[in-house]
């Protein structure tokens, strides 16, 4: 099969899509050819085994990457697609190089898949978590889903949601839609080796990854740790340089509060995240939106207990078999108490157990068969229609 796939970032970026994006397409050519658009420096095309990356050219601003949309950029990959000529056409969200992408797979005629790694209807308050009860962005966010959104849909021949919450936002748009729940895939291997064993009695240690900033919500973390014992230990990984100020002012606090248990860290490779996780004990998240977190499942695959405030990942993902939710209402002081008492009382072991029968359904060899049989279908369709 020739599958043709998008993503708006660059490859081993931080962000879950891309990661779920890279890993889907290097695994899908071990038995087809794929196409893989992501962003790059300058144009250019390489080539892996079965898998043609092709990087469209970028500008990095503030930490983001942002594409270059130059007449001999698109000239180029126009070029480049005719060539390869995909059967269907799989795109990453829905905006900048995915976007080209659609309008080109349209005029050939070629079936478009869709994966949505936020739940579309709320985009907004994904980008911006404050923007909540803001007459200004609720208005941009109807605008969004009334106007780009639905047009988008209408241009796409099916979605693959994430879980239910994204196959419930795709429907209150499109009643018609083709949609397939298919979750995000990870290689769990090394995640799964991880040997189960209690915290010891000198530390406790927690974990959490991702980019600094309100959505993560790491300020309310350190907040929470500031009411916890010196044995309970906060290690946090993330890109900074996308919100800056927003590591200053936790910096500030820490030092302002005289908090010496919480360690704040820079961004990691993906290579690296599996030996953060066998140093720890628990993963914890404040964070206010997630789709579906990579470092919950990760998390689950290593067989980590996990406490979190509950948002889309935490309650589809973790309940009394293996962790504890906590309310989005609950104040620091009232989280570290729970903590406490949580962890007086668990049995790790079990909820251990727990974690890891959890993440059995995100393999990648398991999405990868659930994707491939849904690319079929559709072009199956397509043809009948045709």
């Amino acid at each position: 099969m020739k599958i043709l796939m998008t993503s708006n970032y660059k490859m081993n970026s931080e962000t879950g899509a891309s990661q779920v994006a890279d890993l889907l397409a290097q695994e899908l050519a071990k038995n087809d050819q794929v196409l893989y658009f992501c962003l790059g420096g300058k144009f250019s095309i390489k080539k892996q085994n079965n898998l043609k990356i092709v990087k469209f050219p970028s500008i990095n601003i503030k930490g983001v990457d942002l594409p270059l949309f130059t007449p001999q950029a698109i000239y180029n990959s126009f070029k480049v697609l005719e060539n390869f000529n995909p059967q269907i056409v799989h795109l990453h969200n829905s905006i900048f190089v995915s976007s080209l992408i659609k309008n080109w797979a349209k005029l050939k005629n070629i079936p478009i898949v869709t994966t949505f790694h936020h739940i579309p209807t709320e985009a907004v308050k994904h980008l911006i978590p404050e923007s909540k009860g803001n007459i200004f962005f609720n208005l941009v966010q109807n605008l969004y889903k009334n106007v780009s959104l639905k047009n988008f849909l209408n241009e796409t021949d099916a979605v693959i949601a994430l879980n239910k919450k994204i196959y419930n936002s795709i429907r209150s748009i499109d009643k018609k839609m083709k949609v397939k729940i298919i979750n995000n895939g990870l290689n769990l291997d090394e995640y799964l080796k991880i040997q189960t064993k209690k915290p010891n009695s000198k530390y406790v240690n927690f974990l959490f990854l991702g980019s600094y900033g309100p959505r993560k919500n790491q300020g309310f973390l350190v907040k929470i740790f500031k009411y916890l014992p010196q044995k309970f230990r906060l290690y946090c990984y993330g890109k900074s340089v996308t919100n800056s100020a927003y590591f200053l002012k936790l910096k500030k606090f820490i030092k302002s509060n005289n908090i010496n248990h919480v360690f704040l860290n820079g961004f990691v490779k993906r290579e690296t995240v599996p030996l953060l996780f066998r140093k720890s004990d628990y993963l914890i998240s404040a964070s206010i939106k997630e789709a579906q977190s990579l470092t919950v499942i990760q998390a689950l695959a290593s067989g980590k207990p996990i406490i979190g405030i509950k948002n889309e990942t935490i309650s589809e993902l973790v309940d009394k078999s293996n962790g504890m939710v906590v309310s989005k209402r609950v104040s620091p002081r009232e989280f570290a108490k729970l903590i406490v008492e949580f962890i007086k009382k668990d049995d790790y072991i079990r909820l251990s157990k727990n974690s890891r029968d959890k993440s059995q359904k995100f393999k990648i060899q398991k999405v990868v068969s659930e994707t491939k049989n849904f690319y079929k279908s559709i072009c199956d369709s397509y043809r009948k229609k045709s």
